[in-house]
């Protein structure tokens, strides 16, 4: 089992301006009470989440509407460190178009700590040529599928027009390109355009679907 989510403690770089993780104790026992308790308050883009469509979609579903079985099974993991952006050429060289599930390593190391502006962005007209052949999920190391300063948004719309769920700031560093299963479940939160999702990646043919 190779663990893809990243660490999420106060020192986790959110999105600028974006809430990161905030931990206050309620109770203690070492103060006296009978049990300890924490309070957390965070955006539920900070660390490894998923996005949903109410990110980038005014009229856009909440995360309580995520199918889950896209959250689930087979998985393709690519290499593009070095490229500048995500093409279609990209994924037909490396054999990911067709695949269900498609992560892509993009970042050449994986600071939580700090908040990576210089990222190869998803192609538009890659994200429908994936959609188009059948894609069901989309995951990268990266803080977004698009450009920090994208007003548009216009990889994550391509990809939500076909109800395909979006991953992001994976860790695929300990992550060999290759076929594997993604176990990948986000937070059951009802009214938010994200859930944070602890993401894992298992032997191919693990689960059986």
């Amino acid at each position: 089992m190779i663990d893809i989510s990243r660490p999420l403690s106060a020192t986790t770089a959110a999105w600028p301006g974006d809430s990161p993780l905030g931990v206050d104790w309620t109770l203690r026992l070492a103060d006296g009470d009978n049990v300890s308790l924490t309070r957390i308050t965070l955006s539920p883009h900070t660390g490894t989440h998923a996005d949903a469509p109410a990110h980038y979609d005014a009229d856009g579903a909440m995360s309580g509407a995520f199918e889950l079985d896209r959250f689930l099974g087979p998985a393709r993991v690519i290499d593009a460190r070095g490229h500048d952006s995500l093409t279609v050429d990209l994924f037909q060289k490396s054999g990911a178009v067709g695949a269900a599930r498609i992560l892509v390593r993009s970042l050449h190391e994986v600071r939580p700590e700090e908040f990576v502006r210089d990222f190869p962005p998803l192609e538009p007209e890659a994200a429908t040529a994936l959609a188009n052949a059948g894609l069901q999920l989309f995951g990268t190391d990266a803080p977004s599928v698009d450009p920090v300063d994208s007003a548009a948004m216009a990889a994550h719309r391509a990809l939500g027009a076909a109800a395909i769920p979006i991953l992001e700031n994976l860790d695929l560093s300990l992550a060999e390109p290759g076929d594997y299963d993604l176990v990948a479940l986000p937070i059951r939160l009802m009214d938010t355009e994200a859930a944070p999702a602890r993401a894992v990646l298992l032997p191919p043919g693990t689960l059986g679907i």
